[in-house]
């Protein structure tokens, strides 16, 4: 019986001992180094050496400054039942603070089993800041006319893990040399001062800039790539240069215009009047498949659109369009809404809008003015026959 009791002794405490065996079996993490500002993935392995199963396992992840999770994350995960040797994968997003240094730093791990003790595991991380990065996000104009000087506003972003100091922007090479050695001066260069200075630029920061950009008046309708230098100094003061290149259009824009020049009969309330539009275009570039559409809150058009065509620099058209005016208009000036639809000559469509007045009369004024036409087209043709008449019976006689 002694011999009976002691070998249920011995498994029973086997089993005890298998129970609480787990362990933190290996910890990885991606990207390596981690980076200031930025997340990495944190993978660890929580392993039951035991033969037994575990009940309600937890692990927790402790963490001091660089490291942190987002609000909310909690820093323990539930496992539940571990199979005996059996193993579980678990992940955490870590983020690092910015403002971290380079080297290493510890964070530990610690399995838990329920009314079985735990064990914990430290692991170190390395930090390594990137060196700063300056990056050209957006560009605006991108249009610029032969002849013209512009104010190029360029948005800049820091896309390394720390700061630059002494950021120098701007457009020096004036001149390029080509594959044959023959020196071409550039079609676009900055007018004023070279650079443009910022003190300061921090991890992950955007500034913008302006710069002064003068085109060339024979340059050619087409795409130029500008060069931007961009300068700056690191934390250690290592002094960086690097060009960037923005793309420019050398655009001759046209003009649209409009005008009423005509409206037959005079525009009254309730009726119909026939008006005709003068167009123009004062650009220097040309528009072409323009089409009109017209639109007003006075009355409703019997064609809304209109297909122009092409119009040349310094070109003229015009069309005929009848409106019915409202019958509760009220006499004065009323707008009229041209929409002008065109392509360019990169073939890329483009709109803008012009407004014309209409001057609307009352009923009254409208016979009055028709009265006033008449009655001076009579009184013309009187003088006409009364001077032809006096010229052949005074003049023509005395001769």
């Amino acid at each position: 019986m002694k011999k009976i009791g002691l070998i249920f002794l011995v498994l029973f405490l086997t089993a005890i001992v298998s129970a609480v065996d787990l362990d933190v079996n290996s910890v990885t993490y991606s990207p390596t180094p981690a980076v200031p500002g930025q997340y990495f993935d944190l993978w660890t392995v929580v392993k039951n050496n035991s033969g037994a199963e575990s009940n309600n396992v937890t692990v927790g992840l402790e963490l001091d400054y660089p490291f942190s999770l987002d609000p909310g994350v909690s820093e323990e995960k539930e496992l539940g039942k571990v199979r005996g040797n059996d193993d579980v994968l678990i992940k955490y997003k870590v983020r690092v603070d910015s403002k971290a240094l380079n080297g290493s730093y510890d964070i530990r791990l610690k399995v838990t089993e329920e009314n079985a003790g735990s064990k914990s595991s430290a692991s170190s991380i390395d930090v390594q800041r990137i060196s700063p990065q300056i990056e050209i996000i957006s560009v605006d104009p991108i249009e610029i006319a032969p002849g013209e000087v512009a104010e190029v506003k360029l948005n800049l972003k820091n896309v390394g893990s720390s700061k630059a100091w002494d950021v120098l922007v701007g457009s020096v090479e004036d001149r390029t040399v080509t594959s044959t050695g023959v020196v071409v001066e550039r079609e676009i260069k900055q007018l004023g001062s070279s650079f443009v200075y910022l003190s300061e630029l921090d991890a992950g920061q955007e500034e913008n800039v302006i710069v002064l950009l003068g085109v060339n008046p024979e340059a050619d309708q087409q795409t130029y790539m500008v060069p931007i230098t961009i300068k700056f100094k690191d934390e250690e003061l290592t002094e960086y240069t690097q060009t960037k290149y923005i793309g420019i259009k050398v655009v001759e824009n046209p003009e649209l215009d409009a005008v009423i020049s005509s409206a037959e009969p005079l525009p009254s309330p309730g009726a119909s009047s026939e008006l005709t539009f003068d167009l123009f275009n004062t650009g220097v570039g040309d528009a072409k498949s323009v089409v009109v559409e017209l639109s007003s809150d006075a009355g409703e058009f019997e064609n809304t659109k209109q297909f122009i065509g092409t119009m040349n620099a310094d070109d003229f058209d015009s069309f005929k369009e009848t409106i019915k005016l409202n019958y509760d208009l009220e006499k004065g000036n009323h707008p009229i809404t041209l929409n002008f639809t065109y392509k360019d000559q990169y073939g890329m469509q483009k709109t803008t809008t012009k407004t014309v007045m209409l001057k609307v009369y009352g009923i009254g004024e409208t016979s009055v003015s028709e009265f006033n036409i008449w009655f001076w087209i009579v009184v013309l043709i009187v003088l006409f026959f009364v001077g032809r008449f006096g010229y052949r019976k005074f003049i023509k006689k005395s001769k």
